[in-house]
């Protein structure tokens, strides 16, 4: 019996054939590739205009630049999420307003954003994530703050009640890091159908371009990246289809205590199949099951990387994201999985010990 990762990329041939040919043209540095590449997710979206930069923390970055989010401005990110939202937040010289999250789908809260706006002071534009490839409360957020930046890092492909993901929002933001849904084993990708924010993100990134915005760096994607990128991209409907077969698969078998409270939703991209378990005790004792039979079930984000508590901020105004923690457990759940390892999985949820 082999040990089955929480998570892995799948690098097929094409894949490999896309990046010998960038390697064979002599040129691997951003150029032709990565203009492909962002002509491709234009058309994938059917408008805009988009960038492809060298990681996603770079993506959420230029977003604030296109949307000239000024020095000092308040910016809403959701608490259970990744600290790169705060790096890029920072980077762009403005302030972090953390929310709280809602308690099933774990996607921004809009009463809590109306509450820390009250609290604190009105944001200026809000990363909203699609946690795990649920769909956020978009409208609702927007009313309260409409300049969203939607970050598709989780979600890229998926569709919701107001339509693609990325399309509602001002700016779409993702990640072609290499546990992602598609991947250039790094890189970001910002996309905007807003021409004056388009052109906004487009100068900054020039070369030639001057600023007195900081940090300068380097922020295209390299070729060699953007060839992976693009052979992976043109297969997201089989990327798609392999996901919604897994999770079908988990929820046949799945107890239906334990079961995503949010799921089977047949738009979304499902990146992670959650367990609800009732506390901390049961979501260890059946951390303990899968690992002993060799699969890497993970507990996902964990109380100390909640972005209020990097901060240093207390637990009173984030309830669900502090219960949350405690009691989530998630199950492999990837297009590289073989056919015999989600059958392992399935036989596993099938015998979970009782209490």
């Amino acid at each position: 019996m082999t040990w089955i990762d929480h998570n892995a990329p799948l690098v097929t041939t094409a894949d490999r054939a896309a990046v010998d040919r960038v390697l064979q043209s002599g040129w691997i540095a951003p150029g032709p590739e990565r203009r492909r590449l962002e002509e491709d997710l234009v058309a994938y979206f059917g408008a805009g205009h988009a960038v492809a930069t060298t990681s996603g923390t770079l993506a959420l970055f230029l977003a604030l630049v296109g949307l000239d989010a000024p020095a000092g401005a308040l910016i809403a990110v959701p608490t259970y999420s990744c600290v790169a939202l705060l790096d890029a937040v920072r980077l762009a010289g403005c302030r972090p307003l953390v929310v709280d999250v809602e308690p099933d789908g774990l996607t921004m809260s809009p009463r809590s954003l109306q509450d820390a706006s009250d609290r604190i002071g009105k944001p200026y534009a809000a990363f909203v994530v699609h946690t795990y490839g649920a769909t956020a409360a978009l409208p609702d957020l927007a009313e309260i703050c409409p300049n969203l930046v939607e970050d598709c890092c989780h979600s890229f492909g998926s569709r919701g009640p107001h339509g693609e993901h990325g399309t509602f929002g001002r700016i779409a933001v993702s990640s072609l890091y290499a546990t992602k849904v598609f991947t250039g084993a790094t890189g970001g990708l910002c996309w905007s159908a807003d021409p004056e924010i388009s052109e906004q993100i487009a100068s900054y990134t020039q070369a030639s371009f001057r600023s007195s915005r900081w940090p300068r760096m380097t922020l295209t994607l390299s070729d060699l990246h953007a060839a992976l990128a693009r052979s992976q991209l043109s297969r997201l409907a089989q990327v798609r289809e392999r996901r919604a077969w897994i999770t079908n698969q988990y929820l046949a078998a799945c107890p239906e205590a334990l079961s995503p409270a949010d799921l089977p939703d047949s738009g979304r991209l499902v990146y992670r199949f959650v367990l609800r378990c009732a506390d901390e005790k049961e979501r260890e004792r059946l951390l303990g099951f899968f690992h002993k039979h060799e699969v890497d079930a993970s507990r996902l984000t964990q109380r100390h990387e909640l972005l209020h508590r990097e901060l240093g901020f207390g637990p009173e105004h984030f309830p669900a994201a502090e219960a949350i923690v405690a009691r989530t457990l998630s199950l492999p759940l990837y297009p590289a999985m073989s056919d015999a390892d989600v059958r392992r999985v399935c036989d596993l949820l099938a015998q979970l010990p009782a209490d």
